[in-house]
């Protein structure tokens, strides 16, 4: 039973961890420019979440970020800077273990410093990453394994170039619990946001009808569907959302004909999460849950790829400049790139006095490029080169040829720049590792493997007590440990989107602020306030923004609503504008009932005062209006 279990779901292919840390490394990059976007307001004392006050009342329990070591803006910036650094050379693949660990610290960080507006897709972020901590991504497709190559392979000529030759690391199955642990995560994912979805209006087919109709959410796409698509239609889709995530969920798990259900799930996943994802601002929620796909695919997948890659490239013979040292590195790492070996390599002829630094030879006798042209199709030939190419196009401004061409016709001097002039070396042989070393190896597989057990424990229990379908006879305290494991990498298991029922109410925050020089205005939208939501065809707000506003309304986050009043009071400094000063200003949240099904005017707007000011001793000058009186500041919900 045992090994049943690790063949057919603690085994993963180290290809598949290679792609799967190329789109993980991508995504949390980005994730973290979203945040850095919102530094100024979210993560300096500029704004209105201050670190000293958050460190004095935080936002949860064990709460740990680096970020509150950082107040003043271009302190945030550095910080920012320095993540960014750590999430890019994770994502190339350079010394991929330690820089998957600083990724985590960084993801789990963000998250930490700002939990007023986290998400599932928070959560799901740090899952991927601190499951990612766990596996060797580096071992392909990485800087890791290009050096590593390198160090092991050091060819002298065409011979050596055309032998290929694939070391044992190369295809080496990585076999660990944390397999297993990331197949019963996601699964865990599906179930829940099945079972929980057990209200009225997911049963009545009603749930996407009132999502599209959420406009401090939807794009403005959705705000297009909601206007074209007919009532039976919005119903077809809604009960569809649940047969698919539970289809996703039996295909997840179906230990056979894994050549077929793990693509299905990979497509059924991608297509409903980009379609969460391009209709409404949920957050990295949708783009990690494709992400997690990523760790699908099995050997014969790759196989698969293979062959389509062969039939799809083109073959072409390499004639690089055998007088030119940077000719034949560039061939060298066209060996380890040319997966699909498309790809023989061949010297210059010794009477040509200026061949080109390389060329591209059709070995059945056809034409011959060279320059430019040559480098074109030989990028080309590579796996995925087809994409790659337009892309390269795209971020060297289509300088990429003429930049070819420099180099080219300056190839010794590009050569010593590189420190490629020396003599080649022979072949290293790679040696042994030392007992102890390896000793210590098996001690630290051990050692990841029961962390990994215990996170596996936390992980059920937390799912346990989190999910409101378990039975109550199920749920139980945990242990302190247990809770410190769980809060501070906030690796929670709560899953039920839109559950038991969406959200059939809509609102947002409005500022409506007198500034020193009679203008009434808004200072989070520079217009004057609008307090009548029934009106919107979306808000345009990002993700942190319309969640932040959702949050500072509630009553348990009345605490934080003096940074609020403090950012609003300053706003002048902010603008640079002594005539922007705010004499008074009153933040209500504006909500609204969705329109029901078969309508589409929402209805009861109403306004909710939350936090009111006046600057004390203001009078206005002759000829203003004055200022009206302060409205009773109530709740807007728990």
């Amino acid at each position: 039973m045992g090994a049943w279990i690790r063949d057919h779901y603690m085994t993963l292919d180290p290809r598949t961890l290679g792609v799967f840390r190329l789109v993980l490394g991508f995504l949390v990059t980005a994730d973290l420019v979203r945040h850095w976007k919102e530094a100024r307001w979210f993560y300096s004392n500029e704004g209105v979440l201050t670190n000293h006050y958050h460190l004095f009342r935080p936002s949860s329990g064990f709460n740990f970020s680096i970020y509150h070591a950082f107040s003043s803006l271009p302190e945030v910036h550095l910080v920012f800077a320095l993540a960014f650094i750590c999430n890019v050379l994770f994502w190339v693949g350079w010394r991929t273990r330690l820089f998957s660990i600083l990724s985590f610290i960084s993801v789990t960080s963000l998250d930490n410093r700002l939990v007023m507006v986290e998400n599932g897709g928070y959560v799901v972020e740090n899952l991927l990453v601190g499951w990612a901590m766990f596996m060797p991504l580096g071992q392909r497709f990485s800087l890791d394994a290009l050096l590593r190559s390198f160090r092991e392979r050091k060819e002298k000529g065409p011979a050596d170039l055309n032998e290929r030759v694939h070391p044992a690391w190369e295809t080496k199955p990585f076999v660990s619990l944390v397999g297993l642990i990331t197949i019963i995560n996601i699964a865990t994912v599906y179930y829940f946001n099945v079972v929980n979805k057990s209200g009225a209006i997911w049963r009545r087919g009603d749930t996407v009808h009132y999502v599209l109709h959420l406009d401090r959410m939807v794009t403005g796409l959705a705000v297009f569907f909601r206007e074209i698509m007919p009532l039976w239609m919005t119903r077809v889709v809604s009960w569809s959302v649940l047969v698919v995530e539970a289809m996703i969920l039996m295909l997840i798990l179906a230990p056979y004909g894994r050549r077929i259900t793990r693509p299905l799930a990979m497509f059924l996943m991608t297509c409903l999460h980009g379609s969460f994802g391009i209709m409404m601002r949920l957050g990295p929620f949708s783009w990690f849950m494709i992400a997690w796909s990523f760790l699908f695919p099995q050997p014969v997948h790759w196989e698969i790829l293979e062959r389509f890659w062969v039939r799809k490239s083109r073959a072409w013979t390499v004639v690089y400049d055998r007088r030119s040292p940077l000719a034949f590195f560039l061939c060298r790492l066209l060996v380890r790139l040319d997966l699909a070996e498309r790809f023989s390599f061949a010297e210059s002829a010794e009477d040509d006095a200026h061949p080109p630094l390389l060329a591209a030879r059709d070995p059945r006798g056809g034409d011959t490029l060279s320059d430019r042209a040559a480098l074109r199709e030989i990028v080309r030939s590579l796996p995925a080169g087809r994409v790659f190419w337009p892309l390269l196009q795209l971020a060297t401004l289509g300088l990429v040829g003429p930049l070819f061409d420099l180099v080219s016709r300056r190839r010794d001097a590009a050569a010593r720049f590189f420190g490629l002039t020396g003599a080649p070396r022979d072949r290293e042989a790679p040696s042994e590792p030392s007992p102890v070393r390896a000793r210590a190896r098996r001690w630290l597989g051990f050692g990841r493997e029961a962390l990994l057990g215990w996170l596996l424990v936390c992980a059920v229990s937390q799912a346990i007590n989190e999910n409101k379908s378990v039975p109550q006879v199920l749920k139980h305290q945990q242990p302190r440990i247990m809770q410190a494991t769980v809060g501070y990498p906030r690796m929670y298991q709560g899953w039920g989107m839109f559950a038991p029922n969406p959200i059939s109410d809509d609102g947002s925050l409005t500022v409506d602020a007198y500034t020193i020089d009679g203008r009434r205005i808004d200072p989070f939208t520079g217009a004057p306030p609008d307090l009548d939501l029934t009106d919107a065809r979306g808000l345009g707000l990002n993700q942190i923004w319309q969640d932040y506003f959702n949050r500072i309304r509630l009553d348990r986050n009345k605490a934080f609503r003096q940074g609020l009043r403090e950012y609003l009071q300053r706003w002048h400094h902010e603008t640079g504008r002594p005539e922007d000063e705010l004499v008074a200003f009153d933040v209500y949240w504006v909500r609204d009932q969705c329109p029901p099904p078969g309508q589409d005017k929402p209805y009861k707007n109403e306004t909710i005062a939350l936090l009111t000011y006046r600057k004390p001793g203001y009078k206005p000058p002759p000829g203003k209006p004055a200022i009206p009186p302060e409205p009773k500041v109530e709740s807007a919900g728990n």
